[in-house]
């Protein structure tokens, strides 16, 4: 017996006795964390989580409350709290807030695959994720971060218009972060994998490139102030993509918060800037046949030869807007409804990072952005101040590293300087897809 399924009911012939609507998302999951410090296990932990979150909605209000509990009491008593949370905010207008009807969903082949992993082979790859970033050079002096986990989510939608609809998916990734020390220079970096199939991780490589990383940032020199060709990296990038998505939400423009308001059809960034919100991306970790009200997900084309397509918008905001629905509904259960992409895929270019770096006679590879994104980023004007770190090159050679140095501009104008872009994106398990980015000249300050 689906006792979700008629617990819900019942939950819904009750919203129907108060003139409501109700959807009910329930989200959760498992996932084993493993980690080793010294070449000894220092953390085991197997969580499990499953949370239901109720949306009421009584004419233009909404409400919302969530729960733990998923028995029929709780989620009663779940439901009237939204339903009481709905009465008592003040809606803008008298439109009535619109509900998913059922649709057919696209399948998504290789998002759930479980696989019977013995326990002792996941504790051996956090052990070698350790210890052969120890035993790979001499110069390593310990590794700060490494671990691995196993995860697996799901996310089910019911509503009182008769959708019912879940999907799950499983994944394993890890991370290491040697710290490497020659001298007086002391420097940590490090790499990750993210795969869906237990079978291929492949710890030897991203020991390699962990250890190299980390290696080649030694010996660092701080970069002089001035105006420099910069190509931000592939696995860099996302951040501006993430800067750039809050713009993108048909909610924001509404709000008077985007800097893309009255911008759609035009031509706003640099025409090698070409960027599609892609759910069925299988290598980003924001996949979903559905979005967070149950929507069929589809691809929406955001940019095209740098002019701006469309935005993203939930059920409600495509109506108030008159836009199209692109299914970009999100929320957890504990949050209320919002707008969001799921994976932004950008198109490559046909340049590989030796082309890009010999374009100018002085090119700055960033390759990290060492502050988070809110003390770097203005959302009001789109202005950046971003300490980083990376490698001058010079007539296409490679100087050394640097760092002590802080990007600054603006999100926008960055993008409309995008001169070329590289043939290789970043490592999957990024919601943001991206290859290498020459930029114009921009202003660095330094030493």
């Amino acid at each position: 017996m689906d006792t979700i399924k008629a617990n819900f009911q019942k939950i819904s012939e009750q919203a129907r006795q108060d003139h409501a609507k109700v959807e009910m998302l329930i989200a959760g999951g498992e996932t084993i964390s493993i980690g080793f410090s010294k070449k000894k296990l220092e953390s085991f932990e197997s969580t499990q989580s499953q949370v239901a979150g109720l949306r009421v909605i009584a004419g233009a209000k909404q409400g919302y409350a969530y729960t733990e509990n998923l028995s029929e009491e709780s989620l009663l008593r779940t439901y009237r709290e939204a339903l009481n949370n709905a009465q008592t905010v003040r809606a803008a207008n008298n439109t009535e807030v619109p509900m998913v009807k059922p649709q057919p969903v696209q399948a998504m082949d290789g998002l759930f695959k479980p696989q019977e992993v013995p326990m002792e082979q996941k504790i051996a790859v956090a052990r070698d994720l350790e210890e052969k970033c120890l035993s790979k050079d001499a110069r390593i002096q310990s590794v700060p971060y490494s671990g691995f986990s196993d995860s697996l989510s799901f996310k089910r939608i019911l509503n009182s218009e008769g959708l019912d609809q879940e999907f799950k998916q499983n994944y394993y990734s890890g991370y290491v972060y040697p710290l490497a020390k020659e001298g007086d220079s002391t420097k940590t970096s490090g790499e990750g994998f993210f795969v869906r199939s237990f079978g291929d991780i492949k710890v030897d490589e991203v020991v390699d490139e962990g250890v190299r990383k980390a290696l080649a940032n030694l010996g660092a020199q701080k970069l002089s102030t001035g105006k420099y060709a910069v190509v931000i990296d592939r696995s860099q990038f996302p951040m501006i993509l993430q800067m750039l998505s809050s713009y993108l939400s048909a909610k924001t423009v509404h709000q008077g918060k985007s800097l893309l308001e009255g911008k759609l059809g035009q031509k706003i960034v640099s025409e090698k800037f070409q960027l599609v919100d892609n759910p069925f991306e299988i290598t980003g970790s924001a996949v979903r046949p559905f979005d967070d009200e149950g929507a069929p997900s589809q691809k929406t084309v955001l940019f095209e030869n740098g002019v701006l397509k469309n935005f993203l918008t939930n059920l409600e905001y495509a109506q108030k807007m008159k836009l199209p629905h692109t299914a970009s509904a999100s929320r957890s259960p504990a949050s209320e409804l919002d707008i969001s992409p799921s994976n932004l895929v950008m198109a490559k270019g046909s340049a590989d990072f030796s082309e890009l770096v010999r374009r100018y006679d002085k090119v700055l590879h960033i390759t990290e952005f060492e502050a988070g994104l809110h003390s770097s980023f203005k959302s009001s004007t789109g202005d950046i101040s971003m300490p980083s770190s990376g490698f001058l090159y010079e007539n296409g050679k490679c100087v050394g590293p640097v760092e002590q140095f802080v990007v600054a501009g603006n999100v926008l104008e960055l993008l409309q300087n995008i001169e070329e872009l590289g043939n290789e994106y970043n490592k999957p398990g990024s919601s943001k897809i991206c290859p290498d980015v020459l930029v114009k000249p921009m202003s660095v300050a330094g030493a």
